[in-house]
């Protein structure tokens, strides 16, 4: 993370436009989905200060975020851009095991352009080639993600851990989102149980 180099970069974005990528990318809105959750919320105006803007910029300001809508953005990116929409189930059987039916996987539509997923792959690999996420670097499968840092309150060593992203490798690619609340880095706490999840699932 370079929070510097991003809350400067804040400073000089186009409100207007960051506020549509964040309406693109579902922020506000209703989710595709069938259970109760939370709206993720994102609020910026022009005539905001700009250390609002810079604090907006790194993920932090009036942003708020669930860990079921930063699973389905991940998705999207390792989908080349596309989201599908998400259900509980992927079938049902009866007591002896014969199937009932079977949930065909929908589309909800394009989140970003395949370009744009393809560049962000590329920057989330390196987050675990080169970064923060560097626990996450196995020849069994390949992983790419974000962890995160969200502090909540004044005390700058309150924070919550994050890791959000993905896995690749001999079966079908496995989306995570992961949270500790109030314990502190995403690279010390989020990262471990990731990488305790995707071992489970790739049987490593």
């Amino acid at each position: 993370s370079c929070n510097g180099a991003f809350a400067e970069i804040g400073r000089n974005l186009d409100i207007s436009a960051f506020k549509s990528l964040a309406d693109q990318l579902l922020f506000n809105k209703e989710l595709p989905l069938d259970f109760p959750y939370s709206k993720s919320s994102f609020s910026l105006e022009e005539s905001d200060p700009d250390v609002l803007k810079m604090m907006t910029a790194i993920g932090q300001g009036n942003t708020l975020v669930t860990p079921i809508h930063m699973a389905m953005l991940m998705s999207a990116i390792a989908n080349d851009g596309v989201l599908m929409t998400p259900r509980v189930l992927d079938r049902t059987e009866n007591y002896t095991g014969m199937l009932v039916e079977r949930y065909e996987p929908q589309e909800y539509g394009s989140l970003l352009t395949s370009e744009e997923a393809e560049n962000l792959k590329e920057y989330l690999r390196a987050v675990v080639t080169d970064g923060t996420g560097s626990a996450l670097q196995t020849d069994s499968y390949t992983v790419y993600g974000k962890t995160g840092t969200a502090e909540y309150s004044n005390n700058k060593k309150s924070s919550h851990a994050w890791f959000v992203g993905w896995a690749s490798g001999d079966k079908e690619d496995l989306a995570v989102a992961v949270l500790v609340e109030k314990v502190g880095s995403g690279s010390e706490y989020a990262v471990p149980i990731a990488k305790r999840i995707f071992d489970t699932y790739y049987g490593k």
